[in-house]
Parts: structure tokens; sequence; C-alpha cells
């Protein structure tokens, strides 16, 4: 070691190259650890969306046009590592997994959702047009302009009629309209690497959803779709990293081979 550094302390030139050498070698060890890093912090970060998604429940709560919202994570997995045996589904997501399987024979899914809901009529008054047919003993409640719903009933053999029969009710007509609105959205929680929520929108006081389980390919991220400023230039070092890295050992040591013959 003693003679290595008097050969150097004789030969200047010869240690600069020594320096920066280890220099590209320390950079590339760095970058290895710092791509370990970062590989391990994207699955930390894919794990924790994928366990928040699966256990998620539905939110309900009211926007600004009092319409009813519900809302849920999306579920951001590839259908192999929702298949493992590690990774625990309820029935509702082996449907939807089921059938993001079936559609992806023919066309590539970007997000799917499987919806649960049905209609809830409670406690509702008639406050509309009432017909009664005394001739045919008959009541006709009739309910044409509530935005929310229309229907028209018959009653039939009100007084009763014939005697001794039981009275019976006849729907006519039943109708409730509802507009729906889906969209899929970005949850702003930087730390857990931008979580996608999926919300339906009824603007029919009657529907009522009772589960929400959707899907979104994995490479789905925020960063990626809509990046700021910072992140745009990252990801053309990301993309345009092995050539930078050729191109400033190419400098170096080129610089360092010249030095070397010039002295």
């Amino acid at each position: 070691m003693k003679a290595i550094l008097e050969f150097l302390a004789k030969n200047n030139r010869w240690a600069i190259v020594l320096v920066l050498l280890l220099f590209i070698i320390g950079g590339g060890f760095m970058k290895i650890q710092h791509n370990k890093i970062v590989k391990l912090r994207t699955e930390k970060l894919a794990e924790v969306k994928l366990r928040n998604a699966l256990t998620d429940t539905v939110h309900v709560y009211q926007n600004k046009e009092k319409e009813w919202v519900a809302e849920k994570l999306t579920i951001q997995a590839t259908v192999k590592d929702l298949e493992k045996d590690k990774v625990q589904l309820t029935d509702d997501q082996k449907r939807l997994v089921a059938k993001v399987k079936e559609v992806e024979k023919e066309n590539s899914i970007i997000t799917a959702a499987l919806v649960q809901a049905n209609f809830i009529i409670d406690s509702l008054q008639h406050g509309g047009l009432v017909v009664v047919d005394t001739l045919n003993k008959t009541v006709a409640f009739i309910e044409p302009d509530n935005p929310d719903i229309q229907y028209d009933f018959a009653a039939i053999g009100v007084l009763p009629y014939p005697p001794n029969t039981k009275p019976t009710l006849l729907i006519n007509h039943l109708n409730l309209p509802n507009e729906q609105f889906v969209e899929f959205h970005w949850r702003d929680q930087r730390k857990e690497g931008y979580p996608i929520a999926f919300s339906i929108t009824n603007s029919n006081k009657y529907v009522k959803v009772n589960n929400i389980n959707s899907y979104a390919i994995p490479e789905l991220q925020k960063e990626v779709i809509n990046p700021t400023g910072w992140e745009k230039v990252g990801q053309w070092f990301k993309r345009n990293g092995k050539i930078v890295g050729y191109v400033a050992g190419g400098v170096v040591v080129g610089a360092a081979g010249t030095y070397v013959i010039m002295k």
C-alpha cells in the first residue's frame, strides 16, 4: 500500500485517473442502491394502495347540488397479483376480477367498475291526484309530476265490491327516473402514491348504492398522467438515464485519457 501511495505521489496524472475511476465506480454503486430504494418504495406504496382499496367501504355524502354521491377506493393491481393466495378478496371483488378477465380476452381494460344499486321507497305518502270511481268501485292514485317518481296505482274493490272480497292494488305504472354520473379521480394522498377513487352520483333520491368495486390498471399513475414540471424532468432522466450515464462516463474517461496522454 505504501509503495502504491509513493507511486501515485510521483505520478499525479495516474492519481487523477484513479480518483476519476473511483468516482465513476462509486457513482455506479450509488445509482444501483438508489434504484433499489426506489423499487422498494414503489412496491411498498403499491401494497398500501391495494390493502386500503380492498378494505375500503362505500362513503356516501351529498354534493353541492344536493345529489347523493357514493365513493370508494379503486383496486390498482394486476389480475395476476389479485389471484394470489395471500390476497383476500370478497365475493363482489372476485366477481369484478372475473368480469375483467373476461373482457380482457378481447379488449385491454383501463378502468372498470361493478356497481350494486337498488330502488328504495321509504315512507312515501301519496300527495297527488286521487280519482274515485264509485261505479267500478276503484280508486286511482296518480302522480305524474314528481321529479323522482311517477306512478299510477289503482285500488280495486275498495268498498269492498263484491261483498266479502279482499281489496287488491293494481300498479299500472311505476317509473323512477335517474341520471347516473360515474367518474374516477385521484385521492390527494401523496404519501400513499395518489390512490384512485371511484364515485357514482344518482340524481334520484330513491336510488341507493349498496356497494362499489372498481379496477384500474396499476400503470395508471398520477405523475405519469399529469406530471408537474419537476416530475417531467425526472421522467426525462428516467427514460434517458442510461444514455446520460454513458455520455457522462465517456466524457470523464475521455478527459482523463487525454490528460494522461498529453501530460
